[in-house]
């Protein structure tokens, strides 16, 4: 590939790619202009300095992790929580887990993380509202949900069809079910 053909998101796209299979110290310009074969004075084109990359490499999982999921679902309340839950456990986890890798190692990795955590959370909750769960209880089952997910791309666990279909099943009416108490007021 020519130098004059990439764009500051071929670059960003690479380094998600990058981040995905191999982690955050893979993010710099020699490693990432050896694999896309062009000169380092590509990648300085287009970003200031690799701090500006990871910049965009944030910005740009922001919007894949958060906002363009949320703008594919749609329909009732019910059917968006059953359809983001499905995304949530039938998607490639390596991403997620190599920017919350990178969170723990840099600031500015970990503002985003948490900043994509709260925004998930809300949005669960509003689901869950909307629903018809009680707003007092609505932050902790959102809470529940999203922790489940964490744990699952945490782990190595992988689910075949049947079992992903009871776990989601599980969590769904575990988050719309009554409440009960299971210690004393």
């Amino acid at each position: 590939m020519s130098d004059d053909r990439l764009t500051s998101r071929d670059w960003v796209n690479a380094g998600l790619k990058a981040l995905a299979k191999t982690g955050f110290t893979a993010l710099k310009a020699d490693t990432l202009s050896k694999g896309l074969g062009v000169s380092r004075g590509s990648f300085y084109w287009h970003f200031a300095d690799v701090g500006a990359f990871h910049a965009a490499i944030l910005h740009r999982w922001r919007e894949v992790a958060y906002e363009n999921v949320i703008g594919e679902i749609h329909g009732t309340a019910e059917s968006r929580l059953g359809a983001l839950l499905d995304r949530a456990f039938r998607a490639d986890t390596r991403l997620e887990r190599a920017v919350r890798s990178w969170a723990t190692a840099d600031l500015r990795a970990r503002t985003m993380v948490e900043a994509v955590d709260l925004r998930r959370l809300v949005y669960i909750e509003k689901l869950l509202i909307e629903a018809g769960v009680a707003p007092s209880i609505a932050p902790t089952r959102a809470r529940l949900l999203y922790w489940t997910y964490l744990g699952f791309i945490l782990s190595s666990a992988r689910l075949d069809e049947a079992d992903r279909r009871r776990l989601l099943d599980e969590l769904a009416r575990a988050a719309m079910s009554k409440i009960s108490r299971l210690t004393p007021a």
